[in-house]
């Protein structure tokens, strides 16, 4: 069945061909851009990623440098699988969709911090910028059986930078299109005596563009950001603390019919800290112990119209107590899991918390060619007085036949809570809701060669997951006025995603491509801001000190409202990077966003950015 009649649609077919064509001569993996060694998120420990069953991608600092990119949902929407919409440009409210799902049914998480707005169940990705980010993992599909609520379609974990070796700073500046500006500065390293420290400190501000498509003023964008990670050895143990601030102030438009509105500004700030004590109870027995709390505000102020007026309050307090074993071929994780989410809504008014704790255990077995895994986890939610506990599982399985090639296959079950808006807003909650709920299966199969001259790889995997009891508005009663949110929507997604890599002789290319069918199967109708169609050609060169980069990406046609009104059409978008180095001491960068100028919209009515071009410098010392 076609997302749209064929009359709408857009050509991209021919795109889509020749890219796919690609993903099987295609991995950047230069020597300097190894994978790292170990994939943390999959199973909560560290892991060889070619026995890992789950469908993961790993994004390393190489990588997030060469990219240039501004905010971590840049970076995002380059891979297979995930798009991002954003109403309005920089710093505006930006959701991400993954396999079918919403913001609120994939699980985010900063150095282990579960992160996002109690309010809302969602993590908005506005203030998430990329200074500070050494590497981001991203595990596909139901993961609710070793992280609770909200992991339905996934996991996205960002680390943050760690300090090693002498002492550094880092000083990066840059300014261009938009009346853009932003800096960030960079202070990291370690001690003889087992410390090590990284600090950050950014900052950046744009004029950006009207958030309405059809307005005139420009709705700007401030940002600061804070950020550090300090361990230190204790005996055989470490201790780490870690921190992250966010703050931004942002113009909005509004109205009936999205137009411009001259003095509505939202001001958000996103904060995580952390402690976590991690420590060897025996050779083989690692334990640790984290508390965390993470912090969602929001306000926003409109002389002419208070309706648009806010002040919200949201805080996530964590602990998190963690086990592993390992046993000849076998390794055993268990814990527990606490979070109390807090909502204080200072003009509704609305001050509640939910509490939610959970006992988990993973069991895998590592053989000479094959690796099984299982895990299964009891949440228990107060606050709720429907389906209070849930249980998920999940099995999967990797077969290695020969080196270099790794098949494999997972199913799970998911779940997400209801958030303190849908269950208590006043005049407007519903105190019976039930959690949202999913089960789902991929299969993969992927093969990488590493030469001397040549390293390659390619990746595809099919997929099939399953959404019940989804919250939306309905009318309390058959013909009511009267509407609440309620357990009334049901979801299907499947679909294919391709990814390839090749590097030969300093140039590297990586391409993927995702076909995905996401249907509402209550009200037949597709998913709203999920494109049938979606891919990226990235193309880079190294010559001697000069990097070059250039990235295509290509999303098909979609519909932005839920009863699918409103039509978006396919769009493509190319930027291009280059950096040069001067010395080991400096370096000079530039890139052109939208070369171009294509007009495009992510949500409909809202503006984005045309053609804007940029130019920096960084250096260290």
């Amino acid at each position: 069945m076609a997302i749209q009649p064929s009359k709408r649609r857009k050509p991209i077919t021919t795109s889509m061909l020749l890219m796919a064509a690609g993903l099987f001569v295609t991995t950047p993996l230069q020597a300097e851009e190894a994978l790292p060694t170990v994939v943390v998120t999959a199973g909560r420990i560290a892991e060889d990623p070619a026995r890992i069953s789950a469908d993961v991608t790993l994004i390393d600092e190489e990588e997030i440098k060469k990219s240039q990119v501004t905010s971590v949902a840049e970076l995002l929407r380059r891979q297979v699988g995930i798009n991002t919409s954003s109403t309005g440009g920089p710093g505006k409210s930006t959701s991400l969709y993954m396999r079918g799902g919403n913001s609120g049914h994939v699980l985010v998480l900063i150095d282990g911090i579960r992160v996002g707005a109690a309010s809302t169940g969602a993590f908005d990705w506005a203030l998430m910028s990329a200074e500070d980010i050494e590497r981001i993992e991203i595990v596909r599909g139901p993961q609710s059986s070793l992280y609770g609520a909200d992991a339905m379609s996934g996991v996205i974990q960002i680390f943050t930078k760690t300090g090693e070796g002498k002492a550094k700073v880092r000083i990066n500046g840059e300014a261009g299109g938009l009346a853009s500006s932003r800096g960030s500065m960079q202070v990291s390293g370690s001690t003889e005596d087992g410390i090590s420290y990284a600090l950050t400190a950014a900052g950046q501000r744009t004029a950006g563009v009207s958030v309405a498509a059809n307005g005139t003023e420009r709705d700007p964008f401030r940002q600061t950001q804070l950020s550090g990670r300090i361990e230190m050895e204790i005996g055989d143990g470490t201790l780490a603390f870690t921190g992250r601030q966010s703050e931004g102030t942002t113009g909005l438009d509004g109205g009936w019919v999205l137009a411009d509105t001259l003095n509505w500004n939202a001001s958000s700030r996103q904060s995580a800290y952390s402690a976590k004590l991690s420590y060897p109870v025996m050779d083989n027995w690692e334990s640790s112990l984290q508390l965390s709390r993470s912090a969602d505000d929001m306000s926003s102020n409109d002389p002419a119209n208070a309706a648009n007026n806010s002040d919200i309050h949201t805080t996530i307090n964590q602990l998190n107590w963690q086990n592993s074993v390992e046993l000849a071929d076998f390794s055993l994780l268990f814990g527990f899991d606490h979070h109390a989410d807090r909502v204080v809504n200072q003009l509704a008014p609305l001050n509640k918390v939910l509490r939610q704790s959970a006992g988990f255990a993973s069991l895998s077995w590592h053989g000479e060619m094959i690796d099984l895994n299982g895990s299964v986890r009891h949440d228990r939610n107060s606050g709720l007085t429907n389906s209070a506990n849930k249980s998920t599982w999940h099995t999967g399985g990797v077969l290695r036949p020969v080196e270099g090639l790794k098949l494999s296959a997972n199913y799970g079950t998911g779940f997400k809570a209801p958030s303190i808006n849908d269950l208590y807003w006043p005049g407007a909650g519903n105190a019976n809701l039930k959690p949202e709920t999913s089960k789902g299966w991929d299969a993969g199969i992927a093969y990488e060669r590493s030469g001397e001259a040549v390293t390659y790889a390619f990746s595809a995997t099919w997929f099939d997951q399953s959404f019940s009891d989804l919250i939306a508005w309905a009318p309390i009663t058959p013909g009511s006025w009267t509407w609440i949110p309620s357990n009334v929507n049901k979801a299907r997604s499947r679909g294919l995603e391709l990814s390839g890599k090749l590097s030969f002789s300093g140039a590297y290319l990586q391409a993927n491509w995702g076909y995905l069918l996401a249907r509402d199967t209550g009200n037949e109708t597709w998913l709203a801001r999920r494109p049938k169609e979606h891919g990226n050609i990235l193309i880079g060169i190294d010559v001697g000190p000069l990097n070059l980069e250039g990235n295509l990406a290509i999303v098909g046609p979609r519909f932005s409202s839920p009863n699918n009104s409103a039509y978006l059409a396919s769009y493509r978008k190319t930027d291009l990077r280059a950096r040069y180095k001067i010395n080991p001491a400096w370096e000079l960068t530039a890139r052109v966003d939208n070369i171009e100028n294509k007009k495009y919209e992510e949500a409909a009515g809202y503006g984005v950015p045309g053609r804007a071009w940029y130019a920096g410098a960084g250096a260290s010392f």
